[in-house]
């Protein structure tokens, strides 16, 4: 019988430093948003197969 087994990430957010930001709209970060960003850069590393 496999035990279960617990699997963590750790990630670092980067925000753009030459993006104008106005103080009138906040940076969001969701659960949509994130992984969302998570997926889009599997793809763009990994590729289908990656993703799957």
């Amino acid at each position: 019988m496999v035990g279960f087994k617990n699997r963590y990430m750790v990630m670092e957010v980067f925000v753009d430093p030459n993006k104008e930001f106005s103080v009138d709209e906040p940076i969001i970060i969701t659960q949509f948003n994130l992984s969302k960003a998570i997926k889009d850069n599997i793809l763009t590393n990994f590729g289908e197969c990656g993703l799957a």
